[in-house]
């Protein structure tokens, strides 16, 4: 019985943990997100660098 309610409270408590992070790293209070649920493209780009040997500098030439 007891693991039950030690489910249910870890749940509940990942939740309201969940949504106070979501307040943070928007900036706004939890009481402030009811009207202001907007979804807004955002675009990614992943660069990465290589490093090149001589050799193959000299091959491009």
């Amino acid at each position: 019985m007891k693991d039950k309610f030690f489910l249910i409270g870890a749940a509940a408590g990942g939740f309201m943990l969940s949504v106070a992070l979501t307040g943070i790293l928007r900036g706004t209070p939890v009481t402030s997100f009811h009207g202001q649920m907007v979804v807004r493209p955002v675009s990614v780009t992943y660069v990465t660098a290589k490093t090149v040997s001589k050799e193959e500098l000299e091959s491009r030439k």
